[in-house]
């Protein structure tokens, strides 16, 4: 079996944790809407049950992400850097992404933009 290169590899840990935590959290949200639409006490109670799961399947998941570093809830700018870092590596994996944003780096803009603000 052939070895796969960095640009081969598009879902890493980090994507799919990402999009399980992104698909759980709608869950959460989609299943409390249900909740406030339905008329039947029985199918409130469970949806209810449904929620309760959902809301513990979601924290599962983001403790996963914060106990592997994947997740910085609690330092907003290590979250900035973190996510800066992982749209430069998809940007070097994507490399006609580059050439529509002038071949800037998300952190690059991100500076350009400060500079401008500060003017």
């Amino acid at each position: 079996m052939a070895k796969k290169s960095e640009k081969d590899v598009v879902l890493d840990d980090l994507a799919i944790a990402t999009d399980f935590l992104i698909t759980a959290k709608a869950g959460v949200r989609n299943l409390a809407v249900a909740i406030t639409e339905t008329a039947t006490p029985e199918v409130k109670q469970l949806l209810r049950r449904e929620l309760d799961n959902a809301i513990d399947l979601h924290d599962k998941m983001a403790q996963y992400m914060i106990d592997n570093e994947m997740y910085h809830a609690y330092d907003i700018e290590e979250q900035v850097t973190h996510d800066l870092e992982k749209a430069d590596k998809a940007l070097s994996i994507a490399p006609s992404a580059q050439s529509s944003s002038g071949g800037k780096s998300s952190s690059a803009k991100k500076s350009s933009a400060k500079k401008s603000k500060s003017k």
